[in-house]
């Protein structure tokens, strides 16, 4: 750090990532945890809460906050730096993520907005799984004889049709243990998720598609039940509402997917496979008219990068059910795979957002490559809206030919029909 990025966090003011303290103070340790177990930041030590340069004695301060981390389990990353800003001196503490949850006393803090306030047992778990040290998915919830015999015989006979392991069936029971299904006699998390309804153990593992226009919702359906069966019942409703769009492809007309349904199913395992259980919300599948959004409640584990994937899944127990029912390949696979599907695309782009306790894969149109001459004529002519009688003399094509483009727009969200029968127009968006 240099005094010109000094300067700039004085300028931006205290926020969730920064913070003024006149000197260090009997608090500098739930500061610096509460940093910790959020995103990280500054403490600037020698600043008041307006901006202003005070000035601290640098040696006393660094003794106080070294004595202060000794209460702290474990002990946060962080490194100081020394300024002198108008004849004073400024220490900066810039402290990172921590990849595990700090605490002093058996208390944990968390920084929201420029405030710190105590963590509930709740959000301590929440914050574990986060960060991958809560092993959720293989924890005992409910008692085994709540499985139901018609989904442990469909996963057994769907592993011997996509794998090719037939397992007797006296070993059902031993091999559903063997790879976290089951502990004893209970069904784990995995296990309630996979061979329950779900939802009557875990409520908030359902999933909803939501139809949105101009973006606002404007109707759901919900999807509970086993979470094999979730995959397959969202997929199938998706590829209805999804379909084939004719366009120009080096001078041929072509009919291509909207939506590469490889990619869509995917993404739509990959939400399940490695969401965030301890949160308490459902997936959210939003159907737009020129993108598909799949969100999941949690973010990325630590160290896990988007160029390589190739990582430990956040719930190994249940990534172990969906690879033996031919859900998933190789862990890490699924990001790659998916970026493969849109590259072969003639017009998708694909987008990436990471948040803390949340993760979104969009795919989205890019109209520049999927409209042709004509429909970009017609849309130019659209500012007021037009029947399709007119739009037809307008650009010297037949009404037939004009509701066909007429249907892509539509689909494609950029135009809307305004009245009924014969008085139809049509406006651009």
């Amino acid at each position: 750090m240099n005094l010109s990025d000094l300067l700039n966090l004085i300028k931006a003011g205290e926020s969730e990532h920064i913070e003024f303290k006149k000197s260090p103070g009997k608090d500098i340790q739930k500061v610096i945890i509460a940093l910790a177990n959020a995103e990280g930041g500054h403490i600037l030590i020698g600043v008041d809460d307006d901006g202003t340069i005070v000035g601290t004695d640098i040696k006393k301060a660094m003794n106080i906050i070294a004595n202060s981390l000794q209460s702290v389990i474990p002990s946060p990353k962080i490194s100081t730096n020394k300024f002198l800003l108008e004849k004073k001196e400024v220490l900066v503490i810039e402290v990172e993520k921590s990849n595990v949850l700090c605490s002093m006393g058996g208390m944990a803090y968390i920084r929201i907005g420029a405030g710190i306030r105590p963590l509930s047992i709740q959000e301590v778990l929440v914050l574990s799984s986060e960060l991958g040290t809560v092993d959720w998915d293989s924890a005992p919830t409910a008692p085994f004889k709540q499985a139901k015999k018609e989904y442990i015989k469909w996963f057994f006979d769907r592993m011997e049709e996509t794998r090719g392991r037939k397992i007797d069936k006296k070993q059902w029971t031993r091999y559903l243990r063997s790879i976290g299904a089951a502990k004893k006699d209970k069904l784990t998390n995995a296990g309630a998720l996979f061979f329950t309804n779900g939802t009557e153990i875990i409520p908030w593992s359902k999933l909803r598609l939501i139809y949105m226009e101009d973006n606002e919702p404007v109707g759901s359906k919900e999807y509970a039940g086993p979470v094999w069966r979730i995959i397959e019942d969202i997929y199938t409703d998706v590829l209805r509402e999804t379909g084939k769009t004719e366009v120009i492809i080096s001078t041929r007309r072509k009919k291509v997917e909207e939506y590469p349904f490889r990619a869509i199913r995917e993404a739509i395992i990959n939400a399940i496979a490695h969401r965030n259980y301890m949160i308490q919300a459902d997936i959210r599948v939003f159907l737009h008219a020129n993108r598909i959004v799949i969100r999941n409640p949690g973010g990325l584990l630590p160290g896990v990068d988007l160029d390589d994937p190739e990582h430990i899944p956040r719930n190994p127990a249940l990534c172990n059910l969906l690879f033996d029912a031919g859900f998933i390949e190789r862990y890490g696979n699924g990001i790659n795979m998916i970026r493969a599907e849109v590259k072969k695309h003639p017009w998708l782009k694909l987008d990436f957002d990471c948040r803390p306790h949340r993760f979104d894969i969009t795919l989205s149109k890019d109209f520049d490559t999927l409209l042709d001459h004509v429909d970009l004529k017609i849309l130019k002519i659209l500012k007021e809206p037009k029947k399709s009688g007119e739009i037809s003399k307008a650009i010297g094509l037949s009404k037939p030919s004009v509701l066909l483009h007429m249907k892509k727009m539509m689909r494609f969200g950029l135009v809307k029909k305004i009245g009924k029968g014969p008085q139809i127009k049509y406006e651009a968006k």
